[in-house]
């Protein structure tokens, strides 16, 4: 059998002839053009790496790997296989080879553009976090802020009510000082201006204590402005008193003098109708009326008694020891004395330049005088200072009303 073998080209074989011996005679096919079919060589693909490869497609990674062994070689044909053999092993297997390359750039293209798209998807979903993180951060930032300021002006608002709340006890305990020391000026005003003027007093203090605890700063107010009125009719009451009081001195003084111009005038017709005497006897009578005249005033004044001055200072002492004084030394004085029988007789008080303090209570009693000294505030204070060693007392009682002129020094 002869066989013809292109280089490209599938074997190509001659219709076998009879051998020789036999009757047959051999004869030769004729001769077939051999022509190179049409060939498309592959692809030339580069082997990628294999981090590459196994980042694409873990699973066929080991496909792209390049193998060190050498190619095999192609398989010898054997001549002495039957025709069906030789036909079947003389196909090429080009096509295929080019197929399969094909279809796995494809997969390769498709693996990458997956890869790409997943990668741009990843990278836009990071951006979109950092974004957000960052969006978070600032929306925090502003949070805290806000936080800050709000808590700024609520501080600021705090202190700005505990400072009104702080003037507003101020002016109820001003105010409330300024009732007490009209309620201590105007002892006589009376029991009932006095009660309603303490009643007041006392429910402002109640509201200033309350301040801030359930009382609002309105209340305090209202109940400071509830103590004008009062205050107002304690001293209007007062003024009354002391006008009626003054009213009836003078009536007194009045009815006094009259009746001493009614005994002067008894006197003297009485005096008249006597025998007159010697002028020896005249001479003892004017010493007598001489040592009269000298005599203290209490003595002119029918019904004028001298009063223990003992007793006064000793109360007015006790009054300072209850408010932390030393006492004071006790003496007499005639000249306050001859102030407090004026003032006895004419049944009204008044400074006579020699005294510090003056003043009357009825029933006479010690410790009435000094009481009422300390319900007035003038007149406290001088009794209770402290740059003051000693005291001068003048005293009469007149009709069981204690007259006193006392001076301290």
């Amino acid at each position: 059998m002869a066989t013809v073998r292109h280089k490209h080209q599938r074997r190509l074989e001659t219709v076998p002839t009879q051998r020789q011996g036999s009757g047959l005679a051999q004869v030769s096919a004729p001769p077939v053009e051999s022509r190179p079919a049409s060939f498309v060589p592959p692809p030339q693909l580069e082997p990628l790496p294999p981090e590459t490869a196994a980042l694409l497609l873990p699973d066929l990674a080991g496909l792209f790997v390049p193998s060190a062994e050498p190619p095999a070689a192609p398989p010898q044909t054997d001549t002495s296989r039957p025709r069906r053999a030789a036909r079947s092993a003389a196909r090429p297997g080009r096509p295929t080879t080019v197929v399969v390359s094909l279809s796995v750039v494809v997969i390769i293209a498709a693996i990458a553009g997956g890869t790409v798209v997943r990668l741009q998807q990843e990278s836009r979903a990071a951006e979109l976090a950092r974004v957000q993180d960052r969006v978070a951060r600032v929306v925090s930032e502003q949070r805290a802020d806000a936080q800050f300021f709000q808590q700024s002006r609520a501080a600021v608002a705090r202190a700005g009510v505990a400072s009104a709340l702080a003037a507003q006890g101020d002016a109820a305990l001003a105010a409330h000082a300024q009732a007490q020391a009209v309620l201590d000026a105007n002892a006589q005003a009376g029991d009932v201006p006095r009660a309603a003027l303490q009643e007041a007093m006392d429910t402002a203090a109640a509201k200033a204590a309350a301040l801030g605890q359930g009382t609002s700063p309105v209340d305090v107010r209202g109940s400071v402005a509830a103590l004008a009125a009062p205050q107002q009719a304690v001293v209007e009451a007062q003024a009354q008193w002391q006008a009626a009081e003054d009213a009836r001195l003078e009536a007194e003084r009045v009815a006094a003098a009259e009746a001493a111009a009614a005994a002067e005038r008894k006197t003297r017709a009485a005096s008249s109708k006597a025998t007159p005497r010697s002028s020896r006897a005249a001479a003892p009578a004017a010493a007598s009326a001489g040592a009269a005249a000298g005599a203290p005033a209490a003595a002119q004044v029918a019904g004028i008694e001298a009063y223990g001055i003992q007793s006064i200072g000793d109360a007015l002492n006790a009054h300072r020891a209850n408010n932390g004084l030393p006492a004071l030394s006790i003496s007499g004085s005639s000249t306050l004395s001859a102030h407090a029988t004026a003032m006895a007789s004419e049944w009204r008080i008044w400074h006579g330049g020699n005294d510090s303090i003056v003043g009357w209570v009825q029933p006479a009693s010690s410790s009435a005088m000094i009481n009422a000294y300390a319900n007035s505030s003038s007149h406290n204070t001088w009794m209770l200072k402290s740059d003051i060693s000693r005291m001068s007392i003048g005293a009469v009682v007149r009709d069981g009303r204690l007259f006193t002129a006392i001076k301290l020094s």
